[in-house]
């Protein structure tokens, strides 16, 4: 197979491990990894050729595309390229997710050959989906990967002959979801959901380096952009002294509510 070229956007790294893994099983010789989470990653757009075989790796936010990578992924040129697509979730529920990511890669002229959706560790950090994904879902992963790589073989005309057992999948058609998507949170918080600095910041910039929409004043860590954050947690989890969280009431009480209410394990799922 041709180069295979990974569009991943991961603030938190589990959709990063998720897609590393379907990597792994794809088994091509050369991989480019563009790490949308990074600002100077998307300040130009790629155009596809017809050859190319591409994994597309995103978070769930609210049941829908982070609005990130829904935004750039508008501006590529697919001309028919193969697309893998994957997205990943803190164990509540993907709703309108993945099928919101297949309306986009057939917008964008991508081919959609497989599709999956994989329980992660939830960014809020309130014990829902915590360890996700395990050595099981990433045993998945590159099993669905091992697959994809035989289906892609076999559309090339090779033959390819397989003993292994591999996680069941439903067909594309069978991917869940309603349109019209749903455009805001189901739960109407109180306040704008934004990192709050206490007075424990010691002003490193880590938290403004890090932020994959540059929401953080790079002078001065306590500003944040409202407008800008798109709430990924990222800052929170990479700042060295617990300086940043969210405080607001409404938010800490459903944050409780998760917790208690989706504590079952959700299972990956495959499309082909």
């Amino acid at each position: 197979m041709k180069e295979l070229k990974v569009l991943c956007f991961s603030p938190m790294g589990s959709t990063q491990r998720v897609a590393e893994a379907i990597v792994k099983g794809l088994g091509v010789d050369s991989v480019r990894w563009i790490d949308l989470t990074l600002p100077q990653n998307r300040e130009s757009q790629i155009e596809f050729e017809a050859d190319d075989l591409v994994l597309m790796a995103y978070p769930v936010y609210a049941g829908r595309i982070v609005r990130v990578p829904r935004y750039y992924l508008k501006g590529l040129i697919g001309n028919g390229a193969r697309v893998i697509t994957l997205v990943t979730y803190g164990n509540r529920a993907y709703d309108d997710a993945l099928l919101e990511l297949t309306h986009l890669v057939k917008k964008a002229g991508f081919e959609q050959i497989a599709a999956a959706a994989f329980s992660c560790e939830h960014s809020f950090g309130i014990n829902l989906g915590t360890g996700r994904p395990d050595q099981n879902d990433l045993s998945i992963a590159q099993g669905f990967g091992e697959q994809i790589r035989s289906k892609v073989l076999c559309l090339s005309g090779e033959q390819v002959i397989s003993e292994k057992v591999f996680h069941p999948h439903k067909s594309l058609a069978d991917i869940p979801g309603e349109y019209p998507f749903k455009t805001q949170f189901r739960h109407d918080f109180g306040g704008p959901l934004v990192p709050e600095t206490s007075s424990a910041c010691i002003q490193c910039g880590l938290c403004a380096n890090n932020c994959p929409v540059e929401a953080i004043d790079a002078f001065n860590s306590k500003e944040t952009d409202k407008n800008r954050c798109i709430t990924c947690f990222r800052c929170i989890r990479r700042c060295p002294v617990s300086a940043r969280e969210i405080s607001l009431l409404d938010f800490v009480e459903h944050a409780e509510w998760l917790s208690l209410t989706y504590q079952t394990p959700k299972q990956a799922e495959l499309f082909m």
